[in-house]
């Protein structure tokens, strides 16, 4: 959760405004599996004392980079940025966890900021291989199923994009389910809602349906994943007659081919580099357009072969991708000329697909093996 606190109040001496002493995240509260560093905005009267507290979380949260037990510092507000970093540990867990930061101003005056980390998704076989970039965050959302807690989905999010550049996530039986579609659109709450399109309220402007890249009908088995679903994080601008026709159709041929075995998708926005086109969020900010919407989608052939990915031979794997132009192809069947191998759309986006499979599934385009 972030805690972005901003408080004013008027000078009870005349019209004079007194900003009194705030803390909040400068960019996320949010920090993946592989740690790393995150900074705390300290603001207010020149030469006010601070002092800052790790509350929860000291086993893994430092003030220090090299002394990892340092759990409290303080300092003064002086003129300019003043940033107090926050350094996390790599975390082998399944379930996020936090942390909470209490800043305290002149000895009285307190704020309690919290961190969370969330867990690693390189054990999940949909799950693309992790790549650096300062704009890109990296978030797994969980939810309960039958009892216990299953990942619903992983999202690579592009903060400059306001877009997720790809969505992870299986398709099974036990995941689809009966429930009514929830409709209730949120912010990411991983994700700095600073960086999201902001469509909770209305959707893009012009002719731009908010679409989904994990479709609500994917996730009805309980209410708490399919509003998981509504994420702005999930969200991009597409177009309606895109969305709500031939895409709509390539959504319902991919939940047919799910199995006992799994199937194991990862759903993608592409924006040309070449490209300025660009529509508005719900709040009339300006977000670029993706050029291209795709799919990759393994699983094995029988669908019921009882063994995880990793112990089945190529031959008893398949594998087939779909490139899309992001344009109106008319309410049709998903065409044939959209079908790609995995290997050639990991070429158009340069990122790694199903890394625990090898290059010889990733070859494969046989349409009808899909229902195609």
């Amino acid at each position: 959760m972030l805690f972005f606190i901003l408080i004013a109040c008027l000078n009870a001496c005349g019209d004079d405004i007194y900003v009194l002493n705030s803390a909040y995240w400068e960019k996320t509260s949010v920090v993946g599996s592989t740690g790393g560093s995150v900074a705390i905005t300290i603001s207010g009267k020149q030469g006010s004392a601070w002092s800052a507290k790790i509350e929860e979380g000291a086993s893994w949260c430092s003030f220090s980079k090299s002394n990892q037990n340092l759990s409290q510092v303080s300092g003064f507000i002086t003129d300019g940025d003043n940033l107090l970093t926050v350094y996390c540990r790599y975390y082998a867990g399944s379930v996020d966890r936090q942390a909470t930061i209490t800043l305290t101003f002149d000895g009285k005056d307190s704020r309690v900021l919290t961190l969370t980390q969330t867990p690693s998704f390189s054990g999940f076989t949909e799950t693309p291989s992790y790549k650096e970039h300062d704009d890109y965050q990296y978030v797994t959302h969980f939810a309960s199923l039958n009892n216990r807690a299953v990942r619903n989905y992983s999202l690579c999010f592009d903060r400059s994009k306001k877009a997720a550049l790809w969505v992870a996530y299986p398709i099974h039986g036990s995941y689809l389910g009966s429930t009514n579609r929830t409709n209730e659109w949120g912010f990411d709450p991983n994700i700095d809602s600073y960086f999201q399109a902001d469509c909770v309220s209305r959707s893009y402007g012009g002719r731009y349906d908010r679409g989904h890249q994990l479709p609500s009908a994917d996730r009805l088995a309980n209410r708490e994943m399919n509003v998981q679903t509504f994420y702005m994080s999930n969200m991009t601008p597409q177009l309606d007659r895109l969305n709500q026709d031939m895409w709509a159709n390539l959504e319902i041929k991919v939940r047919e081919n799910n199995c006992n075995d799994t199937l194991f998708v990862v759903t993608g926005a592409y924006f040309d580099e070449n490209s300025t086109a660009s529509t508005y969020d719900g709040a009339g900010n300006s977000v670029p357009l993706p050029t291209h919407y795709f799919k990759v989608l393994l699983r094995t052939k029988t669908g019921s072969t009882g063994k995880a990915v990793v112990n089945c031979s190529d031959d008893e794997l398949k594998s087939i991708g779909f490139w899309v132009e992001h344009r109106s192809y008319g309410n049709v069947e998903p065409p044939r000329s959209i079908c790609k191998t995995v290997a050639e759309i990991e070429a158009l986006t340069g990122f790694v697909f199903f890394p625990k499979v090898s290059n010889n599934v990733k070859q494969q385009n046989n349409p009808g093996q899909w229902g195609l």
